[in-house]
């Protein structure tokens, strides 16, 4: 990735148009080098324009939430750093629950375009159609113990919920603890799978789903594209996701 992911960083971060010169200046880099990294965001189904006098600008981030566009747009510490994609997957959480068992790092992320098994609250099934919908699933490491897990899982519905007030900041969203809401459609949940003893906790894996673009199905469960009209891409509410959880759950951590 070397640079692409600074350019595309810098380009997000800019409502308009920024010039090469500056964006080589700012890298320590080249022109050529910069005009190398554009293509390889545009290799990466980034929709980068150009302009002869003003530069470059960021139009559009891919709508899949592969390892490499979402290392792209991350501005993180801790989660996301490792990252694995799956086009299709029994279920995120339980690959999350694998690679805990095999010793990844807290904060590793699993993601999927689709979900043969996807879970929901009390065994419940998830329907998790390919392309339409953000399945997520973060590995955390908390060391506390078992009886404090109910207190991650408030964090991460409170994450799901600021990552959609991020693009819809005047919408009648709400969440409390059995998901997001808009009015009595619901749009999004989180279920979280631990392993552990009573006194700690040795790994959890932190599952988010939200219904991005989907048609409203026979259950009455709504998506943000039926509800608003409005299509963006499911890397963005990923990455949405991952930076308000880890915001809030490193202030938890602090708190302890």
């Amino acid at each position: 990735m070397g640079y692409s992911v600074a350019v595309a960083q810098i380009l997000r971060s800019s409502s308009g148009y920024v010039s090469g010169e500056e964006i080589a200046k700012t890298l320590g880099v080249t022109r050529a080098s910069v005009w190398k990294c554009v293509k390889n965001l545009r290799n990466m189904g980034f929709d980068v324009s150009a302009s002869t006098n003003k530069g470059y600008k960021l139009e559009s981030v891919p709508d899949v939430p592969s390892a490499p566009v979402l290392s792209s747009l991350l501005s993180t510490s801790l989660i996301g750093k490792t990252i694995e994609y799956h086009e299709q997957i029994s279920s995120t959480n339980d690959r999350a629950m694998t690679l805990g068992l095999s010793g990844a790092p807290s904060g590793t992320v699993v993601t999927a375009s689709m979900q043969s098994s996807g879970k929901a609250r009390n065994g419940e099934t998830w329907s998790s159609p390919s392309g339409k919908n953000l399945y997520l699933s973060i590995l955390i490491r908390p060391e506390v113990s078992l009886a404090r897990a109910k207190e991650i899982a408030d964090l991460a519905l409170e994450s799901l919920y600021l990552s959609v007030i991020r693009f819809f900041p005047e919408s009648g969203f709400l969440f409390n603890s059995d998901g997001l809401f808009f009015h009595e459609k619901k749009l999004g949940g989180v279920l979280c799978d631990v392993r552990g003893e009573i006194d700690r906790i040795h790994h959890m894996a932190v599952g988010i789903g939200l219904n991005v673009s989907h048609s409203e199905n026979a259950s009455g469960a709504g998506s943000l594209f039926s509800l608003t009209g409005k299509m963006l891409s499911r890397a963005e509410f990923t990455v949405a996701s991952l930076e308000e959880f880890e915001k809030l759950y490193l202030t938890w951590k602090d708190n302890e």
